[in-house]
C-alpha cells in the first residue's frame, strides 16, 4: 500500500517538475538553440538529398549508352544504380528525421509558451525614457534564441513601423530597408500636409442676394384672370357672320 502512494507521489513531482520547465525561459532558449540547430541540419541534407536524386536520374539516363560502350570497347561496366538508390534512401530518412525532431521541439517549444512567464525586472533596472520604457530581464540575461523564434514565428516583438521626428532629424522605426523607409517617411510627409491644411481657417464666403420672391396672387386676381383667358378663348372660336 504504502510501496503505491509512493509511487503515485513521485509521478506527481516529476509532472510538476516538468510543468515548471515547460515555462522556464532558460529551458526555452535551449530548445530554440537545439531548434536552430536542426533546421540548419535540415537544410543541409534536403541539399544532400537533392543533390543525390540528380545524380541518380543522371546516372540511369546515361547508363544505357555507358553499358553498351563498356562492351564494345571491352571494359567493364559498373552498374552503381542500387549504391545511388541505397544513398538517397538514407538521406531521405534523415531529412524524415530531422522534420520529426523539428516539429517536436517547435511543439514543446509553443506548449512552453503557451504557459510562459516573462523573468524580466519590475523595479529598479526598469529604464524609462521620454519614449518608451525598457524592461530588462533579471539578473542581466540574454535569450537570443528564443527571441529570434518569438519574432519570426510568433510575429511577437517585432517594432511597429512609425514615424518619429527630433531635434536632429526624423527617424523611420520598425523599416532596415531604405526604399521601405522612404516609402513610409512620403506618406507621414503627405499626411502632415493633409492634416495642416484641414486645420486651416475656411475663408467666410459672402451670400449670393436672392431675388425676392414673388407674392401669389390673390383670389379677385385670379378669378379676373380667368375670366380674361375666358374672354379671348371666345373671341377665338367665334364663328364671322
Amino acid at each position: 500500500m504504502s510501496e503505491k502512494i509512493v509511487k503515485v507521489t513521485l509521478v506527481e513531482e516529476s509532472e510538476k517538475r516538468q510543468e515548471d520547465r515547460s515555462i522556464n525561459f532558460a529551458h526555452l532558449e535551449q530548445l530554440t538553440s537545439r531548434l536552430m540547430e536542426v533546421e540548419k541540419l535540415l537544410e543541409e541534407f534536403k541539399a544532400k538529398l537533392s543533390d543525390a536524386e540528380a545524380e541518380l536520374k543522371e546516372f540511369k539516363n546515361k547508363s544505357p549508352l555507358e553499358k553498351r560502350f563498356s562492351e564494345l570497347t571491352g571494359n567493364t561496366f559498373k552498374d552503381l544504380t542500387p549504391e545511388l538508390e541505397q544513398k538517397v534512401k538514407t538521406l531521405q530518412a534523415e531529412v524524415e528525421n530531422l522534420t520529426s525532431e523539428r516539429g517536436r521541439l517547435r511543439n514543446e517549444i509553443l506548449t512552453g509558451l503557451s504557459n510562459v512567464i516573462m523573468p524580466v525586472e519590475t523595479d529598479g533596472l526598469v529604464e524609462t525614457t521620454e519614449e518608451e520604457t525598457f524592461f530588462k530581464f533579471r539578473d542581466g540575461a540574454r535569450y537570443p534564441n528564443i527571441t529570434a523564434f518569438l519574432k519570426k514565428e510568433m510575429k511577437f516583438g517585432n517594432p511597429p513601423i512609425y514615424v518619429t521626428i527630433n531635434p536632429e532629424g526624423i527617424r523611420v522605426v520598425g523599416l532596415t530597408e531604405r526604399t521601405a523607409a522612404v516609402k513610409e517617411l512620403v506618406n507621414a510627409i503627405e499626411s502632415l500636409r493633409a492634416k495642416a491644411a484641414d486645420q486651416i481657417p475656411k475663408p467666410q464666403q459672402t451670400p449670393i442676394p436672392q431675388p425676392p420672391l414673388e407674392s401669389p396672387p390673390s383670389e379677385a386676381e385670379m378669378e379676373e384672370n380667368i375670366a380674361s383667358i375666358f374672354k379671348k378663348a371666345k373671341k377665338r372660336l367665334a364663328v364671322p357672320t
